[in-house]
């Protein structure tokens, strides 16, 4: 169709994650229409990039940044309207990055931050390692005006939660679990709310929405791209 808008998708980090959003963005957007009429997306998925927490702890970012521009520069090719990169940890190198390749994407970061101004109330942040290390919601002026919102977890519970990314999401497996480790954390913290900062979360999140789960909130901007994807893409 022509002037259609298309949305990118830079997925592969982790594949089930982006897989899981594409999921989510046409259960949002379908409508009773034909599938004619559904959402046109280009999911660039390349499982083989390098690990991004490993790769800022490791090489500085190096053969991840490189992965970035390679694989950007193919879904600029594309032609799309706005990029979504699926990997929070990958929004650290954004600034490191040519701006013609970076001026479409749609920030988790920024959006996140909204939506804690919005919502003003008080959410754990789960991440990365890499995310945490580099303090991914430092990095915007956005985010920084959220920053009363953000509840960093101590040492030992990131690495906690990045051992429930690591060994329970992206190897797919069940995620009650999950849910479960997660509300024992906001207990401790006396917290009702997470931000799903690293994408691998959306799982959770989708588990949460899909059993209409009432006693405890989510941020997390992959829902908030599906349900607004109209307005995402002007």
């Amino acid at each position: 169709m022509m002037g259609e808008k298309i949305l990118g998708i830079l997925g592969g980090m982790g594949p089930l994650a982006s897989l899981a959003f594409l999921r989510t963005i046409y259960e949002c957007n379908l409508n009773g229409a034909s599938e004619q009429a559904y959402p046109s997306i280009v999911l660039h998925s390349l499982s083989g990039v390098p690990d991004r927490t490993s790769s800022l702890l490791n090489d500085g970012g190096r053969n991840l940044e490189a992965s970035l521009v390679r694989n950007l520069t193919a879904l600029n090719a594309a032609g799309v309207a706005k990029i979504v990169i699926c990997c929070f940890t990958s929004h650290t190198l954004l600034s490191r990055l040519p701006k013609s390749l970076t001026e479409k994407i749609v920030s988790l970061v920024d959006l996140t931050a909204r939506e804690l101004m919005v919502r003003k109330e008080k959410a754990l942040l789960m991440a990365s390692l890499g995310s945490y290390e580099r303090r991914l919601f430092d990095a915007s002026q956005e985010a920084v005006l959220a920053q009363e919102y953000i509840v960093v977890p101590e040492e030992k519970d990131r690495r906690f939660i990045h051992g429930l990314i690591y060994d329970h999401l992206k190897p797919g497996r069940e995620v009650p679990p999950v849910y479960e480790a997660v509300r024992g954390l906001l207990d401790r913290y006396g917290l009702n709310s997470f931000i799903a900062a690293c994408t691998e979360f959306h799982l959770l999140t989708r588990y949460m929405d899909a059993h209409a789960v009432a006693d405890t909130a989510f941020v997390d901007p992959l829902f908030t791209i599906a349900r607004h994807f109209e307005e995402i893409l002007e």
